[in-house]
């Protein structure tokens, strides 16, 4: 296999196991990082090597440190147009990260475009950035958070596959499991009525917080934010409030406007007091600062 470099891309996420199957079939070495510490990714990287970032991306003064390392950054994140402007940045907000990283390896002729590989972009990217028919990319979620990384790769390295009877009794189990997470995560949940119904819960244990987040915003929550052991926090929006907006703000973070992430400062694990304090500073800040979206 060629040696071209490596992929920098996000940590625990489909989309960003999906950009690094693409790499590894382009001659790519791939890194996992959370969004917000691709710089320190980079510092890590021998200085005569190619590095490229998909589905994760630089703060303007991070970029500026390390513009001469990077050899191109190709992102979808909102908190990522405050370097689109650079030669080297291509930011399209309209498509997942590893099918921006998939055009981008097609066109460099690194690997060659198929049915199996965009079909598999397709699930990944309908429910990456919650298209219509995302159904299949969330049971493909469910499996990838659930065997990990090593399975995915395994399974997936060529594109699309379809599921073996275990992995399909392996999912009708998750589903059943994942109502039972939300019950429990749900004892714990805090909420406050302005500027618009939001909520919040400190959770006990990781789980699939995405599928719960969906569950709150169909019973009209405008916003859902989960407080995560480690001290990750993650937000889901309804659009009515720009996620991305209120984490750069508030949280040391970013991402989407509707789906976004960030950091507290201090460690979890974390109860209803945290939650509530979470919630009273996030009011306030939206009252003054509330930027509404609209798709």
């Amino acid at each position: 296999m060629v040696d071209r470099g490596w992929l920098i891309t996000h940590k625990n996420c489909l989309d960003g196991s999906t950009a690094a199957l693409i790499a590894q079939n382009s001659g790519l070495t791939p890194i996992f990082v959370e969004p917000d510490r691709a710089l320190e990714a980079i510092r890590e990287i021998p200085n005569e090597a190619a590095v490229y970032l998909a589905d994760v991306s630089l703060r303007p003064e991070e970029y500026a440190l390390v513009n001469p390392r990077i050899t191109k950054i190709l992102d979808h994140h909102q908190s990522a147009l405050g370097i689109s402007h650079h030669d080297k940045v291509a930011i399209d907000m309209g498509k997942s990260g590893s099918h921006l990283f998939y055009d981008f390896a097609c066109g460099q002729h690194w690997i060659f475009p198929s049915a199996p590989w965009e079909r598999l972009i397709g699930a990944v990217e309908c429910y990456d950035l919650w298209k219509p028919c995302r159904e299949p990319g969330q049971n493909l979620n469910r499996l990838f958070q659930s065997l990990g990384h090593s399975w995915y790769q395994n399974r997936f390295a060529g594109g699309w596959t379809f599921y073996t009877p275990d992995e399909q009794t392996l999912l009708a189990d998750l589903i059943f499991q994942e109502t039972q997470y939300r019950e429990e995560q749900l004892a714990h949940a805090v909420k406050v009525p302005v500027p618009f119904p939001i909520v919040a819960i400190p959770l006990t244990r990781e789980g699939p917080t995405n599928e719960m987040a969906h569950y709150l915003l169909s019973q009209d929550m405008a916003l859902v934010i989960l407080l995560k052991p480690d001290g990750r926090i993650s937000a889901r929006s309804d659009g009515r409030i720009n996620t991305a907006e209120l984490m750069e703000r508030l949280f040391h973070g970013g991402g989407h406007a509707r789906a976004a992430g960030g950091r507290l400062d201090y460690p979890g694990p974390y109860d209803s007091s945290h939650a509530q304090a979470v919630l009273e500073r996030v009011s306030q800040d939206l009252q003054l600062n509330l930027v509404a979206f609209s798709e």
